[in-house]
């Protein structure tokens, strides 16, 4: 079998990412994975903790090169990190920042200088479709993390199915620009792999907040595409950005609310797509949200209910999957989400999710953010539903008397708790320990008094 290459067909000078409006081309790119990888060291797994997406990229491929397999935990906390060197014994960190903890070994990338970009490539960048790339983690909220292989060949056959389900044009020049970062398996498909093989520009900034999606966007002449979740289309519509022309912008990570997109597609005028994926399938299904609430998976992938739950399969998945989503399979090819089952909660014999919960908490005028919580009961202590709002300026019962007149009452939080921020992670998922954590830290604020 042919080795896959890692570029799609090009010239030298063609311009393949783009940083603080100025481009990077091909020949730069083949120049710095050629510089690099001889220089990492001798180790089996690579952390590449590389913020700049740019130089992500080239630490992927110069890791590939090596034989190298990226690991993908879902949080770099120090304790994860700790128990990943411990795991995996012959681990290096790749990062572009000097103040990366130590908690294995480290090794800096530092930039190259550019220079000229005559001559042909000496030597095609390719791998086999069998050569293992990554392992992703689940973030193991219900136990111990599982570690999922992606290969090489699998990795690209997801990109480009996915791709032409987006509508991309091989070589049209735009700039994808993403609020994830590349450490994240969405981010790292869909900001990195994906720009690179229909030949669009990656962005190598990740830009946070409303004013600097809308400067990276605008960095570059021809409309882009904006890759990101929820929590940044929501606050780009709160903070009323003026964006230029994107030619779509791409959600994942966490339910996108129809009322949510539709206030986005009107603000940018533009469409709002949404990717329903996990770690364990890679991204399998699309929806335009505004248009429709079923679920088409991408070619290749098939999906069903038997008595384990919700089964996805493919032919480049080494064994079909088990999810643990509540859903409505309408056929082989479409279903409907109702959410994951571990969000479904019974109180008074009347059930509703988490979800749902949320979207009306974050309907209420004023509410920033904010999440419903169930946490699990202590011994002796009841676990009643709570939820975390952020909403400067706005009062306690102003918020209650507006859920009050859209959900259940037996649903209405005990307590309801106001906070500065919440603890979301880089995707803007909200992990059970965090959430945790700030529980425990409110109460003890309140018994201190």
């Amino acid at each position: 079998m042919m080795d896959i290459p890692f570029l799609p067909p090009g010239k030298p000078q063609d311009v393949i990412a783009w940083r603080r409006g100025q481009g990077i081309t091909r020949a730069q790119f083949l120049r710095d994975v050629a510089d690099l990888a001889p220089r990492l060291p001798d180790m089996d797994y690579v952390l590449n903790h590389c913020d700049d997406r740019y130089h992500f990229l080239v630490g992927l491929a110069a890791a590939l090169q090596r034989g190298q397999v990226s690991l993908f935990p879902s949080s770099r906390a120090p304790q994860v990190l700790e128990k990943l060197k411990n795991e995996y014994r012959d681990i290096y960190c790749l990062t572009d920042q000097p103040d990366e903890p130590a908690v294995m070994d480290v090794f800096i990338y530092v930039s190259t200088p550019a220079t000229s970009d005559s001559g042909a490539e000496s030597k095609p960048l390719a791998f086999p479709a069998h050569q293992r790339v990554a392992f992703a983690f689940t973030s193991g909220s219900s136990g111990e993390p599982k570690r999922y292989l992606r290969t090489w060949g699998a990795l690209i056959h997801e990109t480009r199915v996915a791709g032409r389900r987006l509508g991309l044009v091989a070589g049209s020049g735009g700039l994808m620009v993403a609020t994830v970062p590349p450490q994240h398996m969405y981010g790292f498909v869909y900001s990195v792999m994906l720009p690179v093989q229909f030949g669009y520009l990656l962005a190598a900034e990740r830009p946070f907040y409303p004013d600097d999606i809308r400067r990276v966007l605008a960095s570059h002449p021809r409309p882009g595409v904006l890759i990101t979740t929820p929590l940044h289309i929501r606050a780009c519509v709160l903070d009323a950005a003026c964006l230029p022309d994107i030619e779509f912008i791409l959600s994942s990570t966490a339910s996108l609310d129809s009322e949510l997109a539709a206030q986005a597609e009107h603000a940018f005028r533009t469409q709002v797509l949404e990717f329903y994926g996990s770690t364990e399938t890679g991204a399998i299904a699309s929806r335009r949200p505004v248009a429709s609430g079923v679920w088409r998976v991408f070619d290749d992938i098939r999906v069903s209910l038997d008595a384990n739950g919700f089964c996805v399969d493919a032919d480049y998945f080494a064994t079909p999957m088990t999810l643990s989503d509540n859903v409505e399979v309408i056929s082989p090819r479409e279903f409907v989400l109702f959410g994951r089952n571990t969000d479904l909660i019974k109180i008074a014999g009347k059930r509703i999710s988490l979800g749902d919960l949320n979207r009306h908490l974050l309907a209420i005028e004023g509410v920033k953010d904010g999440t419903f919580f169930f946490p699990e009961g202590e011994p002796g202590r009841e676990a009643r539903l709570t939820a975390f709002v952020v909403a400067p300026g706005k009062a306690r019962e102003a918020i209650l008397q507006a859920l009050r007149q859209r959900i259940d009452p037996v649903f209405l939080p005990r307590p309801l708790r106001m906070v500065d921020s919440l603890p979301r992670n880089a995707t803007g998922k909200l992990p059970r320990a965090n959430l945790m954590r700030l529980l425990q830290e409110v109460e003890a604020r309140e018994v201190a008094g």
